[in-house]
């Protein structure tokens, strides 16, 4: 039979308004999904040639799919550091607070409580931001080097290292644990407290 039968053209017509249709939706959706996560306006053009240049090939279809993925668990780690972040600025301020994260060390004074939950809260912003290429490892080194540097940030590391490290479950967490204890064997401790010098 011939392939130009007028039946046989018009369902290859149909089938390539149907691929075009098909394909502008996917182009839409991806493109507002993508839109959602990042909150940028003025991306939309770029996020349009994205999305549309990814559908044109099934390989691009996975890369989109497996980028959106990545985004999205970001998007819900984030989500989560904060909801940490406010429990803990809650126990900082509130020693009955504190208490509910399980039974303060007796040596320990409400002042250095505060800093080290803090320097936790630093601490796990860096990694976020780390893991997701927001902080590159020169940058990291540096903001870790000057706060090992202090007290407060010294004994944070004695006391948290090797809780971090063993918890560490990915490669980009275990290479953040592993810089930030570089840092810290490299730095030199502050000189001790002389009692005697203050007023």
């Amino acid at each position: 039979m011939s392939s130009d039968h007028p039946g046989s053209r018009a369902r290859s017509t149909f089938v390539l308004v149907l691929s075009i249709l098909l394909t502008a939706a996917l182009v839409a959706l991806f493109t507002i999904a993508l839109r959602n996560l990042f909150h940028e306006e003025s991306n939309w053009i770029g996020l349009t040639t994205l999305a549309g240049a990814a559908l044109g090939t099934a390989p691009g279809i996975i890369a989109l799919l497996n980028f959106q993925a990545r985004a999205t668990k970001v998007e819900r780690e984030e989500a989560r550091r904060i909801a940490i972040a406010e429990l803990l600025k809650m126990a900082m301020d509130d020693p009955d607070l504190d208490e509910a994260w399980g039974p303060v060390p007796a040596r320990e004074d409400r002042k250095t409580r505060r800093q080290l939950m803090y320097i936790n809260m630093i601490v796990s912003e860096w990694q976020m931001s780390f893991e997701t290429k927001a902080l590159p490892e020169s940058r990291l080194r540096a903001i870790s080097r000057e706060m090992f540097s202090g007290r407060p940030g010294r004994t944070y590391w004695q006391d948290a290292r090797q809780v971090r490290i063993d918890t560490s479950e990915t490669k980009q967490a275990r290479r953040f644990h592993q810089i930030l204890d570089e840092e810290y064997n490299q730095t030199t401790a502050p000189p001790p407290d002389n009692p005697g010098s203050r007023r």
